[in-house]
């Protein structure tokens, strides 16, 4: 079976099936001329990954079941025990919302300090309301990842993680390769090459972090010590640079 017969049996997008395979839940054999071919059996684990995901478990869940790492007992309880707290959640959040629409149904306005009341009367009773904490995190997320001009002014990636990964691992394959050849085409001299910005770019990193709490309190000290900061990591680029073709014309 093929991957567009599989999208039209399962009503699948293509790139879900791969993105299940690429997770090592199914498995489909080569043929020859090197496309997939999906058997009854794949057709057979991609309904149950599609029920058990819609049911909520996550794909690192689906994998330990077929695995063996977890019985499908167990994944249920827990399932079970997640969507009735996900439940809790919601029965507070749905009281007060209605109450909410009867009380304001006429007068259009909101009395902040009787909801306030009303929510931490339904917390008291051991109802829940979705945790606000999560807003807390994605903005800690969203100052981190900028701190590295990792996003732009609107929040959007500007490299995935991959990208700037792979980037990174680039650039310092390419400085060993460039002082291997100039170090004699020693497997050393490889290793110097590529260590020394690696160093430099976790080092960045990681001091990089404490401006992003600098910033909360000062944050025109943390924008300064920040542009000093590139001024430096520039320097030490053009620097060893020069010294790098110093070296390789021999002077030094």
């Amino acid at each position: 079976m093929t991957i567009k017969e599989i999208e039209e049996k399962l009503e699948l997008p293509r790139a879900t099936v791969r993105f299940y395979e690429k997770e090592g839940l199914i498995s489909p054999k080569r043929s020859g001329n090197s496309y997939r071919e999906y058997s009854e059996e794949d057709v057979a684990a991609l309904k149950k990954i599609v029920v058990l995901r819609k049911l909520g478990m996550t794909v690192s869940d689906i994998r330990d079941y077929f695995d063996g790492a977890a019985s499908l007992q167990e994944l249920l309880e827990q399932n079970i025990a997640e969507l009735e707290k996900q439940m809790k959640e919601l029965e507070g959040a749905l009281r007060v919302s209605k109450l909410m629409k009867d009380k304001e149904k006429d007068s259009g306005g909101f009395d902040e300090e009787y909801y306030w009341e009303e929510i931490h009367a339904e917390e008291a009773k051991g109802n829940r309301f979705l945790d606000i904490m999560n807003d807390m995190l994605q903005y800690e997320k969203h100052v981190v990842l900028k701190q590295f001009d990792l996003i732009n002014d609107k929040g959007q990636m500007i490299y995935s993680v991959k990208e700037s990964v792979l980037k990174a691992f680039v650039t310092c394959l390419a400085v060993g390769v460039v002082w291997f050849f100039l170090e004699g085409m020693k497997w050393e001299s490889f290793v110097e090459g590529f260590f020394w910005p690696f160093t430099c770019i976790v080092v960045f990193s990681i001091a990089g972090l404490p401006l992003h709490f600098l910033g909360k309190k000062h944050p025109e000290a943390a924008e300064k010590l920040k542009k000093i900061g590139k001024k430096i990591c520039i320097a030490i680029g053009f620097l060893f640079i020069i010294l790098t073709i110093l070296m390789w014309l021999k002077i030094i």
